[in-house]
């Protein structure tokens, strides 16, 4: 009897045409005057990061998609390994198919209370 892998049961029943997954995540960096610097820069070299100021002194704002959920946990990891970065938190981790982020979304407002 073959064994397969936890990865491989949760493949079971999938087509190779499936719809990729897209993982998008958000976190939030506390830092340093020069680690707010450092992830500035780290950010504008990893591939699908995007950086949003929070208007508060040491706190950044971190977006980031990828294919791989592991990408998600490295660029964490790179994140918080920077001089003066004090805490990196996934504050967000969510899935969508390629193809629903692809569809056109119309913009709703939401009326004032």
């Amino acid at each position: 009897m073959r064994e397969i892998s936890r990865r491989e049961l949760f493949a079971l029943g999938r087509s190779e045409a499936a719809d990729p997954i897209v993982h998008i995540a958000s976190l939030l960096v506390q830092a340093t005057d020069a680690g707010c610097a450092a992830v500035r820069r780290a950010i504008s070299s990893l591939p699908g990061a995007e950086l949003h100021e929070t208007g508060q002194p040491g706190k950044l704002a971190v977006v980031l998609e990828s294919a791989d959920s592991r990408a998600i946990a490295n660029a964490a990891t790179e994140l918080q390994q920077l001089s003066g970065v004090l805490t990196v938190s996934i504050v967000a981790h969510l899935t969508e198919s390629a193809s629903a982020l692809e569809e056109n979304h119309e913009s709703t407002s939401i009326p004032a209370a």
